[in-house]
């Protein structure tokens, strides 16, 4: 049996807004995504757009494949807006929050 690999915590900066901020993010975790758990530590984040969640959960989830996203320290508002792109992406299941 396979144990699905669970990468390094990716950290979230201080201001995290828009799609690009998102894609460089993760822009080096392309081809490990599939199948991986993929932690975010979000504790140093002030302050996060609904279009950052969206590519986030887009990038991560939808086209990576992951199989979890976990983003840890996360507010709650944020979380609110990663859940919200998770639904639409129809991958609700595959966020964890905390």
């Amino acid at each position: 049996m396979t144990v699905p690999a669970v990468l390094p915590p990716i950290e979230v900066p201080q201001l995290s807004g828009g799609r690009e901020r998102a894609r460089a993010l993760v822009a080096g975790l392309a081809d490990r995504m599939a199948g991986a758990t993929i932690v975010v530590d979000f504790r140093r984040m002030v302050a996060g757009t609904p279009s950052f969640a969206d590519e986030l959960v887009t990038r991560v989830l939808v086209d990576g494949g992951a199989a979890v996203l976990r983003a840890e320290h996360v507010t709650r508002e944020f979380g609110e807006y990663l859940l919200e792109a998770a639904r639409d992406h129809g991958v609700a299941e595959r966020l964890q929050t905390a």
